[in-house]
């Protein structure tokens, strides 16, 4: 590929003239195939295949937001007068220099400069925006969209790298976007305060273990295909575009200490290499095994017919004994064999398959099929009506079903009849046809009120209420399984096929607390958990006690957790309400995992906190303040104990995971020891001298007591 030239306007020319020039430019170098200028809807689905791609088409339609349209994939009102040919070039000019998958946004900014035109009743033509016309395009992107930081973005770079650079405008424009970056919500996103929401996040065990009793109970081809799809989900954590563009031949097989091992050879589809998952049990492997056996069987004759057509992309395939019929006149009967349906066509049906009726006939008998043995003659066909029929089929990016691998249609393992997925309707078995991800979302029940593979086997939630679920799901079940037994980070990551390990946290939605608690129910082999501090000098005690091991100690010293703000509490509640008045770093219960990111970023907010707290008491104590002592005192043994924190989250020599604890204080606050403070200071109040009692030297004492006891 050569050097991408980018059209830059020259200063002598006026912003029309420079228009002309960048439109001209963008014709000319029109990156995609077949299509026409003119046309107001351009068909690019071969620009950039995406993973399992298959049949989705990739249309960009120029119409303006007037278009009634909506979202329909036709364009009864285009952009107005020169904006339509600076939205074709600007559009052009865009995916040429960036090749991107995402690209309707581009569109949606252009729509809104477009209509904010035209409600200033200005010429629509891109000459006459101004930082005005910029404001009014954000706010209509912002109206039209709950999230419209991305538009608004792309808003932004259509101006400083295309209209500045172009020199479109008569005056440089300095704008940028009004609309700020907010992290968005994503269904999948860790709740960090309500441990439900983490829980709504995964598919429900109701679910999962329905999912089970249909693959193994339904001979439905829909349900067992579906079901199949959520077994290889299950076996290891991948994208559903992962699962859709694994090849026939995905079976792996490796040499270990205990013997052969199966994987899945995968090909991640965020930037990751190409690597093997292994199965982790042998039951896995016999399911995986069974599993794409009844694909690549199920598929074979959808594949052999994608075979042909990648060799043959002009003729229609004939299966076996029907090759003589090549450009002659067919029966319905005929028809049906070409196409693989089981069942006669009807005459009435013929308009489905597009099938062309000649005026000529034929009385022969074996041509009419078994059903019409009655009959003294049957119609006869165009075969060339049926044969455009089928190749209308194969859509444009054909035989490429995932860009990414360059996987074709005849090798892929999720490659099946049409109407395979349709229990109504009859699978046409030499007629091929891919998968998609919202194929499979359907069936899990992300069609509202449609049917899915629950419902069709009578399978719903405890409370009678439809079970949806999603193919993302299993990926986020499994990550968080593997979070639960504390795998390293790394690991995950790998095992996931992602790039990046920082990329774990979006499926982390175990809070701290199950890792104690999978460490307290796992059976013998579980992970051992490290130990730092004063947790540790107390297991030992109470193992040398009790007489018993370190491990059945620690147990025991763990009892109930919980997450808090600030790390987990040991603490339990059953026995005693919490002694402590929001101050957790202050007690020995409390316990910090190394390792862990929210611990870190907490401890390091409120150790800045209560620096910040002593410092500028301080500054009040130097200007003579009154009560800034007080002040001091009580954040001053906070700030050292934060400190501490961070030092023991920050110390290499600590391994991740371990459990982090500091010796309670000298003086530890509780609710309790207030009550007993204020007891104490009553009981000297009442043997000293009244007129003493009611001084301020006397309230001076009391304060100075509860002060050197910690209160303050």
């Amino acid at each position: 590929m050569g050097d991408i030239i980018h059209f830059v306007g020259r200063n002598e020319l006026s912003a029309r003239e420079n228009l002309g020039l960048f439109i001209s430019h963008a014709r000319a170098n029109l990156p995609f195939a077949d299509v026409n200028w003119e046309d107001n809807s351009w068909d690019i689905s071969t620009f950039q295949i995406g993973r399992a791609q298959g049949k989705i088409k990739k249309v960009a339609h120029f119409k303006s937001m007037r278009d009634p349209s909506a979202n329909k994939p036709i364009v009864q009102i285009p952009f107005e007068g020169e904006f339509l040919d600076f939205a074709k070039a600007t559009f052009s000019e865009v995916m040429r220099r960036l090749r991107l998958s995402e690209f309707k946004r581009h569109l949606y900014a252009l729509q809104a400069i477009e209509q904010a035109l035209v409600n200033f009743k200005l010429k629509p033509c891109i000459t006459q925006v101004t930082p005005i016309v910029l404001d009014a395009a954000a706010d209509i992107l912002k109206s039209r969209f709950a999230d419209a930081w991305s538009c608004s973005r792309v808003l932004e770079r259509v101006v400083t790298e295309i209209v500045n650079p172009a020199k479109l405008t008569p005056n440089f424009l300095e704008w940028t976007s009004p609309i700020r970056y907010t992290q968005p919500v994503r269904n999948d996103r860790v709740a960090v305060k309500e441990s439900e929401a983490k829980i709504a996040r995964l598919p429900s065990l109701e679910s999962i273990l329905a999912l089970a009793d249909i693959h193994h109970k339904s001979n439905g081809y829909a349900d067992r295909i579906t079901t199949s799809f959520v077994s290889l989900a299950m076996y290891a954590p991948s994208r559903a575009s992962e699962i859709l563009s694994l090849p026939v031949d995905c079976i792996r097989t490796a040499d270990s200490v205990d013997g052969p091992v199966l994987g899945i050879a995968w090909a991640p589809a965020k930037g990751a290499g190409v690597l093997t998952k292994f199965s982790v049990s042998d039951e896995f492997e016999a399911v995986v095994v069974d599993t794409v056996k009844y694909l690549t069987d199920l598929g074979a004759s959808a594949r052999k017919a994608a075979a042909w057509y990648a060799v043959n992309p002009a003729e229609v395939y004939l299966p076996p004994g029907t090759e003589h019929l090549r450009n002659q006149p067919i029966t319905l009967y005929e028809a049906a064999i070409i196409l693989g349906k089981t069942t006669p066509i009807k005459g009435c049906h013929s308009p489905r398959y597009k099938l062309v009726k000649r005026t000529d006939r034929t009385t022969d008998r074996s041509r009419m099929g078994p059903d019409s043995q009655q009959a003294h003659w049957v119609a006869l066909y165009e075969f060339s009506s049926l044969e455009r029929f089928i190749l209308a089929k194969l859509p444009k990016v054909f035989p490429i079903l995932d860009g990414h691998t360059g996987l074709r249609w005849h090798e892929a393992l999720f490659m099946f009849p049409e109407n395979i997925l349709n229990p109504r309707a009859e699978p046409l078995w030499h007629v091929p046809s891919p998968m998609t991800t919202n194929q499979f979302n359907n069936q899990l029940g992300a069609n509202p009120g449609g049917v899915t593979v629950f419902s069709r086997n009578e399978k719903t939630n405890p409370d009678g209420s439809s079970i949806a679920i999603t193919t993302h799901d299993f990926r986020h079940l499994l990550n968080t399984l593997a979070q639960s037994k504390h795998l390293s980070e790394a690991l995950i990551a790998f095992w996931s096929g992602r790039k990046s390990a920082r990329q774990n946290e979006w499926y982390d939605h175990v809070p701290q607390e199950a890792f104690i608690d999978a460490y307290l129910k796992l059976g013998v082999k579980e992970r051992p958990l490290n130990v730092e501090g004063q947790l540790e000098a107390k297991v030992d005690s109470i193992a040398i006690t009790h007489g018993l091991t370190r491990e059945q100690a620690l147990r025991i010293e763990l009892g109930a957790t919980h997450r808090t703000r600030f790390g987990i509490c040991r603490h339990d509640h059953a026995l005693t309400p919490c002694p402590k008045d929001k101050d957790c770093v202050s007690c020995g219960e409390h316990t910090f995992v190394k390792g862990d990111q929210r611990h870190q970023d907490e401890a390091e907010f409120q150790f800045k906190l209560h620096e910040k707290a002593v410092a500028d008491a301080q500054a009040a104590l130097a200007r003579g303040e009154a009560g800034a002592s007080r002040w001091l005192k009580l954040n001053v043994p906070k700030a050292e104990r934060w400190r501490l924190v961070l030092e023991k989250l920050n110390d290499p020599t600590i391994a991740k995971g371990t459990l982090i604890t500091l010796p309670p204080p000298e003086h530890p606050q509780s609710k309790a020891g207030l009550a007993e403070a204020v007891r104490i200071i009553d009981q000297i109040g009442r043997h000293a001298e009244a007129s003493k009692a009611l001084s301020d030297e006397g309230a001076d004492e009391d304060e100075k007591l509860l002060l050197d006891m910690g209160f303050f």
